[in-house]
């Protein structure tokens, strides 16, 4: 039986609690042994977006999944210094496991505009795609993708926008991210109005 690792990749700016929440039910639904967090230096399609620097958000994932042995955090994307595509993600991680099967966890947005991602056909190809959660769309109309979705992630509308706006208005984030995660934010002053 072939190991089964599944790949999580996003911005993390800041990793929140729905992000550890769906990894773990997806871990626990799918049997995956490992997921790798991997925070990308500049996500592709918004190369003009402005996001905290790699070091805080590579800090706050260490934070965030400390203690927890089944997750573990990928610097692979952001070692690059530059944009980098999922297929290319994919082949690192399949040179480094040869031998086990890799997941790819998505979200349903992502899903519907997976087909006009850098070498498509090679993901499809090379992973098993997970997709989490609902966002009200229908992945049903999705075709020429063949996908798991996954029946018990929880709709969580937390996101990464609302706590840099909450964290520059001096609102409290606690639960909405892991209490070392909070103490970083605060002590670093990531998100403050300069």
């Amino acid at each position: 039986m072939k190991n089964k690792i599944g790949l999580f990749g996003g911005s993390f700016d800041p990793i929140h609690s729905a992000h550890l929440i769906l990894a773990s039910v997806i871990q626990n639904e799918f049997g995956l042994e490992k997921i790798f967090f991997i925070p990308n230096y500049v996500s592709p399609f918004k190369k003009e977006k402005a996001v905290t620097d790699i070091s805080h958000r590579i800090e706050m994932i260490r934070l965030a999944i400390a203690g927890n042995n089944s997750f573990f955090l990928s610097d692979f994307e952001a070692a690059q210094n530059r944009p980098v595509y999922t297929y290319e993600t994919l082949q690192h991680f399949r040179s480094i496991y040869p031998d086990s099967s890799i997941s790819l966890i998505i979200g349903v947005d992502s899903l519907l505009t997976l087909r006009n991602w850098k070498n498509s056909n090679y993901i499809i190809s090379n992973a098993e795609i997970i997709v989490a959660g609902r966002n009200g769309s229908d992945p049903e109309k999705v075709s020429g993708i063949s996908y798991k979705l996954s029946r018990f992630c929880p709709e969580i509308g937390i996101s990464s926008t609302l706590i840099r706006e909450m964290a520059a208005n001096n609102l409290n984030i606690k639960y909405l991210v892991n209490d070392d995660v909070r103490h970083y934010i605060i002590e670093k002053k990531l998100y403050c109005k300069t």
